[in-house]
């Protein structure tokens, strides 16, 4: 099987597939293409002419999650996902919760579909401030076994809850704003296998 990796630097949802499959040790090819250029081979076989992007033996796949998945079932071990069934579910629920109901609001796309004049650096408050109060919300709904996101093991889910606290503190929220973040991070980072195929670790 042979996977091609669409990427582009600083996009979050691409930093969360780079995590599983350095994580998992999958073999792929990666290719760096920009924000602004995703280059005519992402227009061509995304139907938003966004990364990430994977071709699978030369077959198309878009959309995180369904990539997300699709690297568990060809690569379970290490696991990223429970084996019960409700588990399972309450992985994919904090995943969803970032991948439909944190991130595509933040997006620099969406913010600049509705305030076409604005730059980035006008954008930049709006979308931080979208992210902490939604990733206040979302903390009630983490940690509830042990210092994983769910249950007692890293799974899908830390990686998707990381990532955007990332994004977050690269859009200026500050760690004072979310300290149960930051203890969470770095108890993340205390894990050499998690920390070796973060790819936003310091």
């Amino acid at each position: 099987m042979k996977i091609r990796f669409y990427h582009a630097p600083d996009a979050n949802c691409c930093e969360r597939l780079l995590w599983i499959l350095d994580y998992k040790q999958v073999e792929y090819e990666r290719i760096d293409v920009g924000l602004g250029d995703v280059g005519e081979q992402v227009r061509l076989l995304s139907p938003f002419a966004r990364v990430p992007l994977m071709e699978v033996d030369g077959v198309a796949l878009s959309e995180s999650m369904a990539m997300a998945e699709f690297i568990e079932e060809i690569a379970p071990d290490p696991p990223l996902q429970y084996e019960a069934a409700f588990a399972r579910a309450q992985v994919r629920e904090i995943c969803e919760a970032v991948n439909s109901s944190i991130h595509p609001q933040q997006n620099s796309s969406t913010v600049r579909f509705f305030h076409p004049d604005w730059n980035k650096d006008q954008m930049r408050p709006v979308r931080a401030k979208w992210l902490l109060m939604n990733l206040q919300k979302l903390q009630p709904r983490l940690w509830q076994s042990s210092q994983f996101a769910v249950g007692t093991k890293f799974t899908q889910a830390d990686i998707f809850v990381s990532i955007i606290y990332r994004k977050a503190l690269d859009l200026g929220v500050s760690i004072a704003d979310l300290p149960a973040y930051e203890h969470y991070w770095e108890f993340l980072m205390s894990h050499e296998s998690i920390r070796r195929s973060c790819p936003v670790a310091a």
